[in-house]
C-alpha cells in the first residue's frame, strides 16, 4: 500500500516575520517512497518576505532556489503526479496554503485536497497515545527537522508504524 501521501513544504519566511512563499515541497508515502522539489520563486513573489530565521532553520538559501529552483507549474504538474490517487495530508494548515500558493504562481487550482493528518488519526480510530508513541519512533529514526522530505517521511513512516500496529 502506498496512500496515503503526507505533504510538507518549506517557506521564505516564518509566519511571524511576514508574507512567506513557498521554496521547497516534499511528499512522501507509506511505502517510504517521497520525492522533494526546489521551487523558483514566482515573479508575482519578488517583493514577498524573506527571512534569515527561516534560512537557518531548513538551510535553504535564495541563490539556491534561484539557481536550482523549479518553475512553478513544473513542480505542481511533477507533485501531481507522484501523489497520483492519494489522498494528501499534512500536520499544519500552512501547508493547504502554501500549495494554493504555489498553484496560483502557476496559473492553476490546487490540484488536490490537503487533509489534516489529525483528521486521519482520528477517522481511524488511533488513541493519542498510540499516535505520540509512532511520532516519538519516527523521531528517532528520522530525526532531523525543518527539510521537507525528512519532514513529510517522518509523517509517512508515523503513520505506517501506526497502520502496521507498531505501537502500545
Amino acid at each position: 500500500m502506498t496512500c496515503p501521501a503526507l505533504i510538507d513544504f518549506e517557506a521564505s519566511c516564518l509566519p511571524e516575520y511576514g508574507h512567506s512563499y513557498p521554496i521547497e515541497v516534499a511528499i512522501a508515502k507509506v511505502d517510504g517512497s517521497s520525492r522533494t522539489w526546489l521551487i523558483h520563486p514566482a515573479e508575482a513573489w519578488r517583493f514577498w518576505d524573506w527571512s534569515p530565521e527561516a534560512e537557518a532553520l531548513h538551510g535553504i538559501s535564495r541563490e539556491l532556489i534561484q539557481r536550482e529552483g523549479l518553475p512553478c507549474d513544473q513542480v505542481l504538474d511533477e507533485m501531481t503526479a507522484f501523489a497520483g490517487d492519494c489522498p494528501v495530508y499534512a500536520d499544519a494548515d500552512l501547508d493547504a496554503y502554501w500549495l494554493e500558493i504555489l498553484a496560483h504562481a502557476a496559473g492553476a487550482k490546487p490540484p488536490f485536497a490537503v487533509h489534516f493528518l489529525g483528521e486521519y488519526f482520528v477517522e481511524r480510530g488511533y488513541t493519542r497515545p498510540q499516535v505520540v508513541e509512532a511520532l516519538a519512533a519516527a523521531r528517532q529514526r528520522l530525526p532531523t527537522e525543518h527539510i521537507a522530505r525528512d519532514d513529510a517521511s517522518r509523517l509517512a513512516l508515523t503513520v505506517k508504524l501506526l497502520m502496521d500496529g507498531e505501537t502500545a
